[in-house]
């Protein structure tokens, strides 16, 4: 899956552009509280360092500020947060609901216990260590209240180094890229978790060409300091 043909310097002065905002949550449940981090090195390291944690408590910290990240922002730039609290709460606790009349659990961690949410994760970290995006995204589409999309953020935060979120928005400004959509939404489809793989590979190849780039070679984070290209950079610089 070749990416779309946007030249180096243009790259780089959209990574260098990237607003969305380094919110991420610290503390334990339900008494979670928001955390800013100052850059999104930073952001990407808080996460990471959670999710490869041996302990099961900071691993769910880790799917759980991932997941607020996801919803604290819209498209459009606005400040939805208290959504997001919302999303990660019922993420963990679970839901009943009625519809159409009928009774339905809306699952959470505490219904499929951490233990198998932990197994979940540090099983889609194996595949990713393995080059299988593909069964990394299938892997973690079994945590509440991960779709695809979502599924590709945790990925990202994983191995910023190796992946990129397969966002709607991308894949409405780049339909080359092939990924399919469903009510404005990328499909939760095999299609689309195939062509993950080919994205993941293809970005890390386009960060290996802008690397070696004298002239563009690292990009500037919101602290100031000057950053190597990694395979989440060139998706946070299409994403702009």
């Amino acid at each position: 899956m070749p990416l779309p043909p946007i030249d180096n310097a243009v790259l780089l002065q959209r990574r260098n552009a990237y607003a969305y905002p380094t919110v991420a949550i610290q503390g334990t449940p339900p008494h979670w509280l928001e955390v800013n981090l100052p850059s999104t090195i930073a952001l990407d390291t808080y996460i990471n360092q959670n999710l490869h944690s041996a302990n099961d408590e900071d691993v769910i910290l880790g799917y759980i500020s991932a997941l607020f990240w996801g919803h604290a922002s819209s498209a459009d730039g606005r400040n939805i947060r208290p959504r997001a609290h919302g999303k990660i709460r019922l993420a963990y606790q679970g839901q009943d609901r009625v519809n159409r009349g009928q009774q339905q659990r809306i699952r959470g961690i505490q219904d499929i216990s951490e233990v198998t949410a932990v197994t979940h994760i540090r099983t889609a970290i194996q595949h990713i260590q393995n080059d299988n995006y593909t069964l990394a995204i299938s892997e973690l589409n079994q945590l509440p209240q991960l779709q695809i999309a979502f599924s590709s953020k945790l990925c990202t935060f994983i191995a910023p180094e190796k992946c990129g979120v397969m966002d709607s928005r991308i894949a409405k400004i780049f339909p080359e890229l092939g990924f399919t959509l469903r009510s404005g939404y990328v499909a939760n489809s095999n299609q689309n978790r195939e062509r993950y793989t080919e994205y993941c590979l293809s970005l890390q190849d386009r960060a290996d060409e802008l690397n070696n780039d004298p002239a563009h070679g690292r990009w500037t984070d919101r602290d100031g300091i000057q950053r190597p290209w990694r395979a989440a950079d060139v998706e946070r610089a299409l994403y702009v």
